[in-house]
């Protein structure tokens, strides 16, 4: 074959020999490969296209007349060893048309450009999330982050149950459900109106104080990486009154922080926390339960699953005192209410009719009697030990440790404050993880095939 001769703009002359040949041996050419849906016909035939005047016209030659083709690139000549002559393509070489100028490069992966050449905008970053989904310590956020509670896994119903919780919760249900069954409408039909209905109001206070302290938040001062992720760092310094980073003379990441901090806060009682990496403030301590810094830390209650600190100290002691009012209104009227006649009587009708299957749940309600009135005796202890410590204005980290008081802040009427973070705040989930460390494997549950885990 020899090279085509140059193209003039006034005719063109496809020769489908050459095509065919190209086909053959070129297969892994890309001009062979845009015309391989052409078919070589007769190799005597020939096309030939001229510009003659507007309009399609077919001569007797079967030529194709009026039609004016795009420009085309000569093919190349063969070597005499069978090799392409093909020259590679310039690398910066515009692709204007699909095929054209794009070399060895994969086509699906490439962008689709608008008008002007440009490709869209390439998606970087991870989809950011709520910071109550993706907290990195053990405490557990529930109603989309509105509660917040603490992070004890000892039972495998729920990812977060704590038998000291479900303790409590029994010895307040199960005594006041027998009095609120039998007790409450007997003393309602003999005219007694007072007793029933400040019972039941105390009732109300008991759960409703006990869900406040299970559910809100102590006083968490957040970790480094969420003040970072948040960038809460100035509205934290506003809110406590110091560097919660130490950024002056701490670096970014916290490394050494023990050994830079400043002499005027070490002198003052504000100390640096290995875990969480901030300067806490006097009172404040690292719940090692929860694997977080609270305000003004009392003590980590296993029976209401959640720390005790500056924010619910309130809700704690409202629900110690009023649990103690509950047990004095409803056991002594109950013991006095299951050894009446009435309700002997009552319950010889219902063994008669039940033919002995109530019997085990009578024995349940006593055991439940005798645990309900060993709880109030503690409760009792406990109540008094927490007066004595908002008199001298001491918490219990403080009174067992021999820690002075050093600002004088009193224990329960001291303000309450502010959160110090937003669970809603989107933030990116790799942010909020310690380089250097790994994060906790949250333990799947029973319920977790049914229910997942939030």
């Amino acid at each position: 074959l020899q090279p085509a001769q140059a193209i003039s703009a006034d005719a063109v002359i496809f020769r489908p020999s050459l095509v065919g040949a190209m086909m053959r041996d070129n297969t892994g050419d890309d001009d062979a490969r845009e015309l391989s849906w052409l078919k070589e016909p007769d190799p005597d035939t020939e096309f030939d296209i001229e510009e003659r005047g507007p309009g399609p016209r077919f001569g007797h030659s079967g030529a194709i007349s009026g039609v004016v083709p795009e420009p085309a690139v000569p093919p190349r000549p063969r070597r005499p060893d069978g090799a392409s002559g093909a020259t590679a393509t310039p690398p910066d070489s515009a692709a204007t048309t699909l095929g054209k100028g794009m070399r060895d490069i994969d086509l699906e992966l490439q962008p689709l450009g608008a008008g002007d050449g440009q490709g869209a905008s390439a998606w970087t970053g991870r989809p950011k999330q709520p910071l109550y989904k993706v907290w990195p310590s053990r405490s557990k956020f529930y109603c989309k982050g509105l509660l917040v509670t603490g992070g004890e896994t000892e039972m495998g119903i729920t990812a977060n149950c704590s038998i000291p919780n479900l303790c409590t919760w029994m010895c307040i249900l199960a005594p006041c459900s027998i009095y609120f069954v039998w007790v409450f409408p007997h003393l309602l039909q003999q005219g007694i109106y007072a007793m029933p209905l400040a019972t039941l109001a105390v009732f109300l206070l008991t759960t409703g104080f006990l869900l406040l302290t299970c559910c809100s938040d102590p006083g968490v001062i957040p970790r480094r990486e969420v003040i970072l992720a948040t960038k809460t760092s100035d509205m934290l310094e506003q809110t406590l009154g110091y560097d919660v980073l130490a950024k002056r003379c701490v670096p970014l990441d916290g490394k050494g922080g023990a050994r830079n901090l400043p002499i005027d806060l070490t002198s003052r009682g504000y100390r640096w926390c290995r875990t969480c990496r901030i300067v806490r403030p006097p009172r404040a301590s690292h719940c090692p339960d929860c694997d977080h810094c609270v305000l003004r830390y009392d003590h980590h209650c296993p029976f209401v699953n959640n720390c005790v600190g500056q924010r619910n100290y309130h809700f704690f002691f409202g629900f110690i005192t009023s649990v103690l009012c509950l047990a004095i209104l409803v056991l002594p009227v109950l013991y006095w209410f299951l050894n009446s006649n009435s309700f002997e009587e009552t319950s010889r009708l219902l063994m008669s009719v039940s033919s002995g299957v109530l019997r085990p749940v009578f024995y349940m309600l006593i055991l439940a009697g005798s645990l309900a009135v060993v709880a109030a005796l503690l409760g009792f202890v406990l109540w008094s030990y927490h007066v004595f410590l908002i008199a001298t204005n001491r918490t219990t980290k403080e009174f067992r440790k021999s820690i002075d008081n050093i600002d004088e802040e009193p224990t329960l009427c001291a303000a309450r404050g502010p959160r110090l973070y937003d669970p809603w705040a989107q933030v990116d989930p790799i942010d909020v993880i310690r380089r250097d460390a790994v994060p906790p494997h949250q333990g799947d549950s029973m319920c977790s095939a049914c229910w997942g885990d939030d």
